[in-house]
Order: structure tokens, then C-alpha cells, then sequence
């Protein structure tokens, strides 16, 4: 059975699935793993088409420390591709981890108070009961329906888990 929200700014009104996914359950960006992976792809395929396209005598220039400073670079540029294509946000019996580009954050079912995608927003923000507000990269707003859907689906979690007697 599913029910229709109204429409909004985000367009017509679109069937919401009234049950929730089943734990544990991991939301994934669309486009950003897909477009790591291009990118480490033609880095390495750039990185390698130069070398070979340089002319013998100049390679023969370039000594090892340069060598290991041009590898270093390409490394850490992978890395970063790396770093952007594992964003996550897990929903387990224990509660939420969200991993984000630069930290991974483990945020017990109690601790947060409200899911936010707003219109403009990039991401998923979550609100903590320390006052603070968590970035979820995961749930973007550019995938689009598929974004939306999944900040629902994490929203009507979220209340399902820390539902007290007073809510009920």
C-alpha cells in the first residue's frame, strides 16, 4: 500500500512506500561512485598516456625523487576519488553510521532528533540531541527523487526508533 503526499516544490505528487526498509540498510549516492570511479579511471589512463608520450630523453630527465613526488600526487588524488565514491549512511538495529568524506560518524537511535533535505540543500542534515547538526553526503538532494525517497525513508526511521510512550 503506498500513500500520496501532496505536491510540492519538488514537483507532482509521488507514491511513498508505507513500509520501511528492512535493517540493516544502506543508502548509497547515484552519480558520485559513478563519477569517482571516471575520474580514477582517466587520472591513471592521463598519468600514464603522459609518460609514455614523453620523448625518451626526457624521461630520462626525470629522476626517481620526481618520479615518487608525480606518483604521490596521483596517489593522493585517488584517495580523494576513494574517499568520495564510499559515502554511506547504514541504519542498523544500534542506530545510524554515516560516512562522509573526511569522518565517520556512529549516532545511536535516540541521539537524533530530526532528518532534513531541505530545498537547496546538498545533503541530508541531521539534527543531534547535542545541539549540533550531522552531514549525511549519502542522501543528496542531485539524485533527485531517488535522494528524496531515501531522506523519507531514513525520516520515518528515524521516528519509528526513537518513538517513546509519549509519541505513541
Amino acid at each position: 500500500m503506498t500513500s500520496t503526499p501532496p505536491g510540492g516544490p519538488d514537483g507532482p505528487s509521488t507514491p511513498v512506500p508505507d513500509s520501511l526498509p528492512a535493517l540493516p540498510h544502506t543508502w548509497r549516492p547515484r552519480f558520485v561512485p559513478v563519477v569517482a570511479a571516471a575520474m580514477g579511471v582517466v587520472l591513471v589512463a592521463a598519468a600514464l598516456g603522459m609518460w609514455v608520450g614523453l620523448p625518451a630523453a626526457a624521461r630520462a630527465q626525470i629522476n626517481i625523487l620526481q618520479s615518487l613526488t608525480l606518483g604521490l600526487v596521483l596517489l593522493a588524488l585517488l584517495a580523494g576519488l576513494y574517499r568520495l565514491a564510499r559515502l554511506k549512511v547504514r541504519a542498523d538495529e544500534a542506530g545510524l553510521t554515516i560516512v562522509n568524506v573526511l569522518r565517520t560518524r556512529q549516532l545511536e537511535w535516540a541521539q537524533v532528533l530530526s532528518v532534513n533535505l531541505r530545498s537547496g540543500d546538498p545533503w541530508v542534515q541531521l539534527d543531534v540531541d547535542d545541539g549540533t547538526t550531522v552531514q549525511a553526503m549519502a542522501i543528496q538532494s542531485a539524485d533527485g527523487q531517488h535522494g528524496r525517497t531515501a531522506a523519507r525513508e531514513l525520516s520515518r526511521m528515524v521516528a519509528q526508533h526513537t518513538r517513546t510512550q509519549r509519541n505513541d
